[in-house]
């Protein structure tokens, strides 16, 4: 009896401890004490935004999981930029699962007092946000070198950039991005790891608004220089201008859905002492960012006819298994 009580006291030890140190590791992002006394106007905000992020949890997952099973069973859309968009809606998948549900536990353990589980819930929603918004960005930035690629490669573009290829490099700086995060939360917590991750960023970021720029040059060169007897090098350039700009409407998109958070932050990160309402606006400038994980499969299947086909197809295909297995579960309660 004595054992059992010394292992429980023990275990109660580590779990203070470990509690304490994840607040602590907080610390720096959010005011815990602040967060005792919540005034009114921040439980009104938080309960709205529990149900509009519980909206945008399920659309996020129902949505996206369309997508991949429909890229997952259509071999015609085995295609490099279709395999990015894939990977785009996996990024998206995954933050449906990990970092909105997290979100949603910590605002609700907020709500409730109880500061053990909203340090865990926040900790969780942070690590995974990172990881996922940020291969979410980077399959972005994938897409807008595809597609600077199959216009500056032309006739070898079929040749050198293939679907195994670019499976191969999404899978890569997955691997690389997710151990980087998870080294940067965990382990290496150096401030100079942080600023290598933003000079990336921000790298990659003009690299991508360059490739748009000698797109939208080039495109335009060419246009003066095909000839209206040119039926086939039109269409061909057509096709490519709208592939084009559905990748120009996915960055836009991710950018404007960050553009609330940006602000917020900056304006957290200006005051010496967390403003609450600086903090309320800032978890709702966070719904914009989930909204865009929703939003992503609406733009597929507006602008990309291909995989709109194939999303209906597999929306059929899951409507007529279920019908299929409710009429064999009749027929047998109907038979015993």
């Amino acid at each position: 009896m004595a054992n059992s009580t010394a292992f429980l006291s023990t275990e109660t030890k580590n779990y203070t401890a470990t509690r304490h140190s994840i607040c602590q590791t907080l610390q720096p992002f959010l005011d815990i004490e602040a967060r005792e006394n919540l005034p009114r106007f921040y439980v009104i905000s938080s309960i709205w935004a529990c149900i509009f992020g519980s909206f945008l949890c399920l659309t996020t997952l129902l949505f996206n999981t369309v997508v991949i099973i429909a890229i997952w069973r259509t071999p015609v859309l085995h295609q490099p930029r279709i395999v990015l968009l894939g990977s785009l809606a996996v990024s998206d998948l995954l933050v449906g699962l990990t970092s909105e549900p997290s979100f949603l536990v910590a605002e609700i353990s907020l709500l409730l007092g109880n500061m053990d589980i909203y340090c865990l819930a926040v900790f969780i929603h942070f690590y995974t946000g990172w990881m996922f918004n940020g291969i979410s960005f980077l399959t972005l930035s994938a897409i807008s070198f595809e597609r600077f690629l199959a216009l500056r490669l032309h006739l070898r573009y079929a040749e050198l950039i293939t679907t195994t290829r670019v499976l191969i490099t999404a899978l890569i700086y997955w691997a690389i991005w997710m151990t980087w995060i998870t080294l940067m939360w965990f382990w290496a917590k150096d401030k100079i790891v942080s600023h290598i991750l933003i000079a990336f960023c921000c790298l990659t970021a003009t690299a991508v608004a360059w490739c748009y720029v000698a797109i939208y040059k080039t495109v335009k060169r060419h246009s003066k220089q095909i000839q209206s007897s040119q039926q086939q090098a039109n269409q061909n350039l057509g096709r490519y201008r709208r592939t084009t700009k559905t990748m120009i409407i996915l960055i836009t998109a991710f950018v404007l859905s960050y553009f609330p958070f940006a602000i917020t932050s900056a304006i957290s990160a200006s005051q010496e002492k967390e403003d609450m309402r600086t903090s309320a606006a800032h978890f709702l400038a966070v719904l914009f960012i989930f909204g865009n994980s929703a939003a992503n499969p609406l733009i597929y299947f507006w602008r990309v006819a291909d995989l709109r086909k194939a999303a209906k197809q597999a929306v059929r295909n899951l409507l007529h298994l279920n019908v299929a297995v409710e009429t064999d579960v009749t027929l047998e309660l109907e038979t015993k």
